[in-house]
């Protein structure tokens, strides 16, 4: 909603200074039609309004709640991120009346107090804290798990700290150890939220905990924002992996051992529209629910992923396709390629293939897995979650 905040958390990522358009992804929505139309084209089924601090501008807050409610057909749940300062019985009425789902309140930028939280309890249909997870204040957050549970809230969301320009210094100063990975985060963070899930489990609170690694909400964001518009930038010979990116799989070879391959294909009355020929007739590109057709003998195997990314205007650096909104506004998704496997020998071929499913899919979740060796070594981010914590070095 805004890019300025009322609080000066030691642990924020950002400077909060600059009060901005609302925006997601980068893209800058101005108008709330503009921003319900977005949602109801890609379908988008959840919507968090966050800052900054929403309730600074709470206006705008309130006409895109009401544009979302109103413009979409499809049922949209709506959460709102406050540090609470700003909630009122006023404010908590009118969000309830546009439609608002579920309130998140960032306790730990107040100081931990509770009174608006209450507040909030007898309006909004769903209240959750939501907190980052600070060693120093593992003892209050003991205390305020049990309080929390007194009360009826819903949900206790703890997320990891993380390193940024802007509060790398802040954290040198608590002597934090940085753990590095698809970001910077801090590992006294993770520690101190799984001690406090311990900690609810020994006592048999009953409160629903949730930790939010930096790993993991990496991993399923980025998943969401790219399957999101991959199927519409795709071709019919390429594939979305489950982690949304777009694979494509290509063999090599000469002419005429290409040519056999297109004529298996035809003869088994397979859809053209799973596979391409090159212009030079050396290569063609395949769907891997075609995999058991191929031949691999005489040819070579290069696997691609490039993922879809939107934007608000063109970059000319990649492949695109506009997109256009209702009230004139258009965007345009990029496929930008991400990473390429070199030629696979017969051996690489023979493992990947093992590792496909029926629909195409990978087997495996493990970077461990023998079969992933050679040039697939480092394909698994591409086409599955890795699951677990992030790896400590």
């Amino acid at each position: 909603m805004n890019g300025t905040c009322n609080a000066r958390c030691f642990y924020c990522p950002t400077a909060q200074d600059d009060p901005g358009q609302p925006m997601t992804n980068t893209i800058v929505f101005d108008h709330p039609d503009n921003y319900a139309d977005y949602v109801s084209r890609y379908h988008i089924k959840g919507v968090g309004f966050s800052g900054g601090e929403p309730l600074l501008t709470f206006d705008r807050l309130l006409a895109y709640l009401k544009a979302l409610k109103k413009r979409v057909d499809h049922p949209v749940y709506t959460w709102l991120y406050t540090n609470g300062i700003l909630v009122n019985r006023e404010k908590l009425a009118a969000l309830c009346d546009g439609g608002l789902d579920e309130i998140r309140f960032d306790l730990s930028a107040n100081g931990y107090r509770l009174e608006t939280l209450e507040q909030a309890l007898h309006v909004i249909p769903r209240v959750t804290v939501e907190i980052p997870a600070i060693p120093e204040d593992i003892s209050t957050v003991k205390q305020l798990m049990i309080d929390l549970e007194r009360l009826g809230v819903n949900h206790l969301n703890l997320h990891q700290i993380r390193c940024t320009p802007h509060n790398v210094n802040h954290l040198i100063d608590r002597g934090y150890t940085f753990v590095r990975g698809p970001g910077v985060t801090v590992l006294e963070s993770e520690l101190t939220a799984l001690a406090l899930i311990q900690y609810a489990l020994e006592r048999d609170i009953s409160l629903p905990i949730n930790y939010c690694s930096f790993a993991f909400r990496h991993q399923f964001q980025g998943m969401g924002a790219r399957k999101r518009c991959a199927k519409e930038i795709r071709a019919g010979h390429e594939d979305i992996t489950p982690t949304g990116y777009i694979r494509r799989l290509t063999v090599i070879g000469a002419e005429n051992h290409i040519a056999d391959v297109c004529k298996t294909l035809a003869d088994r009355g397979v859809d053209a529209s799973l596979y391409s020929i090159s212009a030079k007739k050396d290569a063609i590109s395949f769907s891997a629910e075609l995999w058991h057709l191929i031949d691999f003998s005489k040819v070579r195997l290069k696997v691609g992923y490039s993922q879809a990314v939107l934007r608000e205007g063109v970059s000319y650096r990649h492949p695109f396709k506009k997109v256009a909104l209702d009230r004139g506004k258009s965007l345009v998704i990029e496929k930008q390629m991400v990473h390429s496997t070199d030629w696979l020998d017969s051996e690489a071929v023979q493992g990947f293939g093992s590792l496909l499913d029926i629909r195409g899919k990978l087997q495996t979740d493990s970077t461990q897995d023998p079969r992933l060796r050679g040039p697939c070594k480092n394909i698994l981010p591409f086409e599955t979650i890795t699951p677990g914590l992030a790896r400590y070095y």
